[in-house]
């Protein structure tokens, strides 16, 4: 048996603790703190280092959108973001006024649609301009008399009879075939429908092939002078106290910055692109920074023309939607 005491140094806790302790074979330390007390400090110690070390889910943030549409969210990655993808926008308008989201990206229409009934909605940034596209035809006036598949529901739609107001036509010049995206693509190639309206990544995946179109962005820039904004960065009033709200928008503008050099690879993982389709996405796609007001406006003013929004809220929104961050 020992009977001589031996003096065992306390390595991990050095470093946090105040002093450096010493413990003999009897349990006894040099400092004269028993050893129940001193097992409690050590425990302590570990905990707090836990901590700082790992990662904290109060401080991760929430992201949503919507399924099947690109964004530069498509190349934002980091361990503290998670990212939620929505069939529907009701699921994802529930989930911002639950406090489950914390930030989207969205149309500029849809987000005027939200915040109708939701005040604590913020805009704080841009994202891309419009991309959409009529498929199948190399002038919105040729149009007149065909059948014409759309996603009625979407915001989209609403812009597609704006401009097609815009040209000289109304809706009742056309027939409309409704159906989600991708039965949109195969009512198409079937030749049920003589043109669709569509989105990116569905649209550059049909310019690709040769098929004609008519850009939204150059029909806008044909009647108005001015190109609107398609998407936008919502998020809470409340998440937008927080720290963590900078540090977001620190990486969305670097994903604006890197866009051009990382987007490619993304694109052909997450939509199956080719990379033909991704060359002529990158060329139709603009992506922007900053908070260009009058381009959203714009963007609910066409909304309210195609019927999406009621105008009255337009005026309202310009006074409380922008984020002053």
């Amino acid at each position: 048996m020992y009977r001589t005491s031996k003096r065992v140094l306390l390595h991990r806790f050095t470093e946090c603790l105040p002093v450096k302790i010493y413990i003999d074979l009897g349990f006894t330390s040099k400092i004269g703190m028993r050893w129940p007390y001193l097992l409690i400090l050590v425990i302590i110690a570990t905990v707090v280092i836990a901590y700082f070390i790992s990662p904290r889910e109060s401080k991760r943030i929430v992201v949503g959108t919507i399924q099947g549409g690109i964004s530069t969210l498509d190349i934002m990655e980091a361990d503290w973001m998670k990212v939620v993808r929505f069939d529907k926008p009701l699921d994802l308008s529930q989930a911002l006024s639950r406090g489950e989201v914390d930030v989207a990206v969205i149309t500029a229409e849809m987000y005027a649609k939200f915040a109708e009934k939701n005040e604590d909605l913020k805009i704080i940034a841009a994202d891309m301009l419009q991309n959409q596209a009529i498929i199948g035809v190399s002038d919105v006036r040729e149009l007149k008399g065909k059948k014409v598949g759309a996603t009625t529901a979407s915001g989209t739609y609403a812009m597609f009879l704006a401009y097609l107001n815009l040209s000289g036509l109304k809706q009742s010049d056309i027939k409309v075939v409704d159906a989600p995206p991708l039965q949109l693509l195969q009512a198409f190639e079937r030749g049920d429908v003589d043109a669709i309206v569509c989105w990116e990544p569905l649209a550059s995946k049909l310019i690709a092939r040769g098929y004609k179109h008519v850009d939204f962005i150059k029909l806008a820039e044909r009647y108005l002078g001015r190109r609107p904004v398609m998407l936008v960065w919502v998020a809470r009033s409340s998440f937008l106290d927080k720290p963590e709200a900078k540090e977001f928008l620190k990486m969305r503008e670097k994903a604006c910055l890197e866009w051009k050099y990382k987007a490619a690879d993304s694109l052909k993982k997450l939509y199956n692109m080719s990379n033909e389709e991704v060359r002529v996405l990158m060329e139709r796609v603009e992506v922007v920074s900053g908070l260009p007001r009058d381009e959203i406006v714009l963007a609910w003013k066409l909304a309210s023309l195609g019927g999406y929004i009621n105008e009255g809220i337009i005026e309202k929104l310009k006074d409380r939607a922008f984020w002053e961050g």
